[in-house]
């Protein structure tokens, strides 16, 4: 008999993409499922829809509560989850609608406690999707740690993975801005085998709607990034102390919040002594590391000349736009 797979949605004031992501949602191949939509203090439609999808199938539970934060919203979903494996869904995003049976079915095969396929990003609902040659590699916890700290495919990211229940015994979100980084390491490392697939099958959706920042919420969740990117890195190399993604991770993120063109960050940063921090972890082994060529670029720039770094560096985001 096949398991129970509790998928929680968690929302804030998503009505104009909830649908879509339920609808990905209910009509899975894979049947045994619990749907837990946790709406966080709503002020649009999402409660309202939420309500209408748990009237057409039983499988939903709608918990609504005061916004908390998507922290301690992703705590309620799983304390009130029931199911053996654990898939978590953004509300503005949608599934292929096999990926939780492809995912489900390998994690038994190859006998795994996290499972997780590629990310698609998507603009619009008119994309087309052509998956290669299907590719499973069984990782163990440093191979999938090196994907999260360098942010291959989305590896970083909470969603987009089946997990075993058991992991989540211990490990809960901290209520902070940053959530994603304060347990995604520490589930792996706990996992220690990951079925890692190169099919694609789960659409992040970026939208004109995504979440801007006030600049006083950008200086906090900043510098929460940068406190976060620390900790995780201590706990990391506490467990793989040489493990130089680690240390990549921490001077490429720390040099990306330096190049932010925000004086009360920068002061923040200084302060932490941020900069000799970095300086001491680069050596000769992160310059001759196989990295993207423009990620090398910017790390020894921004350590030989600062100003022509932030000024090179704001050129090419403006051309992103």
């Amino acid at each position: 008999m096949s398991k129970l797979i509790s998928v929680i949605i968690n929302c804030y004031n998503q009505d104009k993409f909830l649908e879509k992501c339920l609808d990905s949602v209910i009509n899975q191949t894979y049947k045994n499922l619990e749907i837990i939509i946790v709406d966080d203090g709503s002020t649009d439609n999402t409660l309202k829809i939420s309500k209408k999808y748990q009237k057409k199938d039983n499988r939903i539970k709608v918990i609504s509560t005061p916004n908390y934060g998507l922290s301690k919203s992703r705590n309620i979903g799983i304390d009130n989850s029931t199911g053996d494996y654990l898939y978590f869904v953004d509300s503005d995003d949608i599934i292929e609608k096999d990926v939780i049976e492809y995912l489900y079915n390998i994690s038994i095969k190859y006998d795994v406690c996290i499972s997780t396929c590629k990310p698609l990003t998507i603009y619009n609902y008119d994309y087309k999707n052509k998956n290669k040659k299907e590719k499973i590699d069984i990782l163990n916890d440093v191979q999938m740690l090196k994907k999260v700290l360098l942010i291959e495919d989305k590896a970083n990211t909470f969603w987009n993975k089946l997990y075993k229940r058991e992991l989540f015994d211990d490990i809960r979100f901290e209520d902070r801005i940053i959530n994603d980084m304060t347990v995604v390491h520490k589930l792996i490392i706990k996992a220690k085998r990951i079925a890692y697939s190169n099919q694609i099958k789960y659409f992040y959706f970026r939208h004109t709607g995504a979440v801007t920042y006030r600049k006083n919420v950008k200086l906090e969740r900043n510098i929460d990034k940068y406190l976060v990117s620390k900790e995780r890195y201590e706990y990391i190399k506490k467990i793989y102390p040489n493990l130089i993604e680690n240390d990549i991770y921490l001077i490429s993120n720390t040099i990306i919040l330096y190049l932010e063109d925000n004086k009360e960050l920068i002061k923040y940063l200084d302060n932490d002594n941020a900069y000799q921090m970095i300086k001491k972890l680069f050596n000769l082994k992160i310059l001759f590391y196989p990295m993207k060529i423009s990620s090398k670029i910017r790390i020894i720039l921004f350590f030989i000349n600062r100003k022509l770094c932030k000024k090179i560096y704001n050129k090419v985001q403006e051309n992103k736009i």
